[in-house]
C-alpha cells in the first residue's frame, strides 16, 4: 500500500512531488523536474540540489519506516554519476537498511525518468531528536 505523504516546501522548490511511501517495500519515491533554477553555467542540475533531492527522498524512508520520529541528518556521502538537465523527470527513491533508538540508515538515489540510469546516489546517517 502507498501511503500518500503531506507537501514539503522544500521539495516543492526542487521541482518535487512525492510519489509516496510503499510500507510492503520499505521504499519511499518522489518525482523531481527541475527547472532553469536548479541549473549550473554547463546546463545541468548543480550538484548541491541533487544532495538536497536525495536528502529530501530519503527522509520519507527515515520518517515512514523509523515510525514517524523528528530527525535530522547526520552525515551524507553522495556520489554523482551523471548529470541531469532541465525539465529531464527524475525518480528519486530511499530506503532504510537498519535504525535503532538513536540513528536510521537510509540509502537514496536519483534516477531518469526516461531511462532508468542512475543520476547520483547517497547514503545518510539520520539522528532521531527525541
Amino acid at each position: 500500500m502507498i501511503e500518500k505523504t503531506p507537501p514539503v516546501k522544500g521539495r516543492a522548490l526542487l521541482g518535487g512531488e512525492a510519489i509516496g511511501f510503499d510500507k510492503a517495500t520499505g521504499i519511499g519515491s518522489v518525482r523531481y523536474v527541475p527547472d532553469k533554477e536548479l541549473m549550473n553555467p554547463a546546463g545541468r542540475v548543480l550538484g548541491g540540489y541533487l544532495s538536497a533531492m536525495l536528502d529530501d527522498v530519503a527522509g520519507l524512508a527515515t520518517w515512514y519506516a523509523g515510525g514517524g520520529r523528528m530527525f535530522t541528518t547526520a552525515q551524507m556521502s553522495t556520489s554523482f554519476l551523471r548529470g541531469a538537465k532541465l525539465d529531464e523527470p527524475i525518480i528519486g527513491e530511499s530506503t532504510l537498511t537498519s535504525h535503532g533508538k538513536r540513528q536510521a540508515f537510509a540509502e537514496a538515489t536519483l534516477s531518469r525518468e526516461s531511462d532508468g540510469r542512475v543520476i547520483a546516489k547517497a547514503t545518510l546517517v539520520q539522528t532521531f531528536l527525541d
